[in-house]
């Protein structure tokens, strides 16, 4: 089942002079299985929807449901069933190497495992997948942290929360500060992890070439309300869409349409390597 946002509003600081309204009657849903991303301009509520999916905060109206289960229940057995939902769920924040705490990576990765209340061994195993997902060898096991490198901490970090065995993954710009290397790898991981564990992503990024590459469904977020929603491409190659979120095309699909136009239909190609393909194959009809 899908991650289900209903008619969900959210008003930060309510009842005071400084309310301020994040989110108003929102309602969408997360195809289960895919890569969702989360596009919109500063402000647009992005943020305050992901600590909705992932339970952190509680909306002013409305609900969200994980597996057709409500994030937050009112009675004793509606909260158990709540809690362990939101165990389905695994939260990965901006510059998650933040989330860092403990003083081996070990023990950082087996905190969350230990919390769900598994055996030694389970957790064990679960520290043990997770470091090889996020290709971090035997050799990190006792080490500290606070002592590996920039990109080293944020896949730890990543790992603590792949060792929850999360169903649905929701990420909050985790590409933020790494070069262009750390970044593909990261993107890659994410897409492995969701067909070959059949994780569901869900992505917030300010990067339009990141989503076009890597998303299988896109939601466009403007002033706190679902403005489109659906395959990537077509999203981005509507104009009026755009503008209303003050989001620009992909470098890729801007300059598509521009070959487009001078005779060579690219118009569909959504990567450099596809797009030079098409020209050479359109130019060799045209030379015969």
């Amino acid at each position: 089942m899908p991650i289900e946002v209903e008619s969900v509003s959210y008003t930060y600081m309510e009842d005071t002079p400084l309310s301020h309204t994040a989110l108003c009657d929102l309602s969408l849903t997360i195809p289960d299985g895919s890569f969702t991303a989360v596009a919109g301009e500063t402000g647009a509520g992005k943020s305050t929807l992901m600590q909705l999916i992932g339970g952190l905060i509680r909306p002013t109206a409305g609900s969200v449901l994980v597996d057709g289960v409500p994030l937050h229940g009112k009675t004793a057995q509606e909260r158990r069933a709540a809690r362990a939902a939101r165990f389905r769920v695994g939260m990965v924040f901006q510059y998650p190497e933040h989330q860092l705490f403990e003083e081996t990576v070990y023990e950082d990765i087996a905190f969350g495992p230990r919390n769900q209340g598994l055996a030694p061994h389970a957790v064990e195993e679960r520290v043990r997948d997770a470091m090889n997902l996020v290709r971090l060898g035997e050799e990190y096991r006792g080490r500290s942290p606070f002592a590996l490198s920039g990109g080293e901490r944020r896949r730890a970090a990543i790992a603590g929360v792949l060792a929850l065995a999360p169903r649905y993954l929701v990420l909050d710009e985790p590409t933020a500060g790494l070069d262009p290397r750390g970044r593909e790898e990261l993107l890659s991981m994410l897409s492995m992890l969701r067909r070959t564990r059949g994780v569901t992503v869900i992505l917030v990024s300010h990067s339009m070439e990141d989503i076009l590459r890597t998303a299988t469904h896109l939601i466009v977020l403007a002033e706190g309300r679902v403005i489109g929603a659906g395959d990537p491409p077509a999203l981005f190659r509507d104009h009026a869409l755009l503008a209303r979120s003050a989001l620009a095309a992909p470098h890729i699909l801007a300059l598509g349409e521009k070959i487009t136009a001078a005779g060579y239909d690219v118009a569909d190609c959504i990567s450099v390597d596809d797009m030079a393909a098409r020209i050479l194959d359109l130019w060799r009809k045209q030379a015969h």
